[in-house]
């Protein structure tokens, strides 16, 4: 009994600590895990017991072991799931069998040839991006570049995901709403893993039951409900039987594939819709987050904004013409920039822990052997791996040319995990960073540049709107940041 009341004081404590300064009460309760600890990990060794259940690595040699490949078997935590409130999508799915099930359902959406015929729509989106850009750059008024890349994000994957867009970039406040509601769901993250009933109570309730317990949730839920009214519609529209849909929509090849009917069903499947909508937007990686972090370091580091537009202007002629991803994803300096941004700011901060329910595994240091019993919870963390100061020095410049020398350098990215939970979105990621950012510096220089075309330059914007302070699932600026913000002129 005493043992089972240390444990659970143990487990507050890892929710609970923090700094007691603002940015901890504004995110109500954050994980500061991240925050100081990176600098004691390393001192204390490559695994740390962080608590009663868990090992942490900080072992590079390490990865594969955790985040094996199709010859092993790795079940997701049971306490991770408890985050996303959305337990039987495929992202929070336990047992290993039954992810791959579900994941295969969806996994041939995003192979690299699918998202290359999804091209025209992301370019649709880049397009509308520019001439938004454009429309600041005549009236003078700042960029709200953050949500303008949430917005165009979003209208990517929910065009893919329901056949229809969400259309924000065409919204005066690119729904802002619906954005800090997501944040507002993340800070609650950690209370939903740390209090097993917390989630499912929440989840039980009415959407407008649960809006007026949390105001800040409404305009999430609000966007919920619309996609369980379009996933019925789907349903008993029969379009999914169409084969054209099925080829160009998630959620009509989900309802016409071989999962069973208890797998189709309108609410699993809004869980599903809720997890890649936010996930691509801004939980795994996000594309709209790195890219808004990447074009600040670009706009801050001259000298590396001059050299990717000399690249894109050899490879792109005509800068009012949008390229295509066969001109702009084998550009190396344009891909060190992105692996860059990518390394600095990974779209999740929580541990990526696994657990080897089969097997015991071994990890071998120099002085030691060390038996890890199967069932044993393992995690690394995205952010720790990579500012790790033996693999990149000078962990935190933005220098993308360490990318142009070592080019496998990524076998050590976990921004997108690794192994046979790898997140689906990873070749859709990369595509729309690859095209913004080319499509984006094609056209625009640094104010001041040499050249007498548009320009960019930050507004009120320094490494405080950029680096994390607080870790709520997702890596939270600091408080009163208003996000990055440009000038177009």
């Amino acid at each position: 009994m005493v043992s089972g009341i240390l444990r659970s004081l143990v487990d507050w404590a890892v929710l609970c600590e923090d700094r007691g300064d603002a940015r901890t009460i504004r995110y109500v309760v954050t994980e500061t895990f991240l925050v100081r600890s990176s600098a004691q990990l390393l001192y204390k060794g490559p695994v740390v017991r962080i608590n009663p259940h868990e090992l942490h690595f900080n072992a590079p040699d390490f990865i594969d072991e955790i985040y094996a490949g199709t010859s092993a078997t790795r079940d997701k935590y049971k306490w991770t799931p408890r985050m996303f409130t959305a337990r039987q999508s495929a992202v929070s799915t336990m047992p290993h069998e039954l992810h791959r099930r579900r994941r295969a359902a969806m996994g041939n959406y995003f192979s690299k040839a699918n998202i290359r015929r999804l091209e025209p729509t992301i370019l649709g989106a880049v397009a509308k991006f520019l001439g938004r850009l454009e429309s600041y750059r005549i009236s003078g008024e700042v960029v709200p570049l953050t949500n303008v890349a949430r917005a165009m994000t979003c209208d990517i994957i929910t065009d893919y995901c329901f056949g229809k867009s969400t259309n924000y970039l065409s919204r005066q406040d690119y729904n802002a709403p619906f954005f800090e509601a997501i944040y507002t769901f993340c800070s609650f993250g950690y209370w939903y893993m740390h209090i097993g009933w917390l989630g499912p109570l929440m989840e039980a309730l009415p959407n407008k039951v649960a809006a007026n317990i949390s105001p800040g949730l409404a305009s999430l839920y609000q966007m919920e409900d619309q996609w369980e009214t379009q996933i019925r519609e789907i349903q008993e529209s029969k379009s999914y039987k169409d084969p054209d849909n099925c080829a160009k929509n998630i959620l009509h090849g989900l309802i016409n594939s071989d999962l069973p009917d208890s797998e189709k069903t309108s609410s699993r499947l809004r869980q599903e819709a809720r997890i890649q909508v936010n996930i691509h937007k801004d939980l795994t990686q996000s594309p709209a987050t790195t890219l808004a972090c990447i074009i600040y370091r670009l706009l801050s580091n001259p000298s590396a904004l001059v050299r990717l537009r000399n690249e894109l202007i050899a490879a792109i002629p005509d800068p009012n013409t949008l390229p295509t991803g066969a001109q702009v994803e084998h550009l190396p300096y344009l891909g060190a920039v992105i692996q860059e941004g990518i390394r600095l700011y990974p779209g999740v901060t929580f541990r990526q822990t696994r657990v080897a329910p089969d097997e015991n595994l071994h990890f071998k240091t120099p002085s030691k052997d060390w038996l890890i019993p199967k069932g044993t919870p393992m995690c690394m963390t995205a952010r720790l791996m990579q500012r790790h100061p033996h693999l990149f020095p000078d962990p935190d410049a933005f220098k993308p040319e360490r990318w142009l020398g070592n080019p496998r350098l990524d076998k050590y990215l976990l921004s997108f995990s690794k192994g046979t939970r790898q997140c689906l979105g990873i070749n859709l990621a990369y595509q729309e960073l690859y095209l913004v950012l080319a499509s984006l510096f094609r056209k625009y220089n640094i104010a001041g540049g040499s050249d007498k075309g548009p320009q960019l330059a930050l507004y009120e914007t320094a490494d405080r709107d950029v680096e994390m302070v607080a870790d709520i699932m997702v890596a939270a600026p600091a408080a009163g940041s208003k996000g990055i913000r440009v000038l177009a002129s």
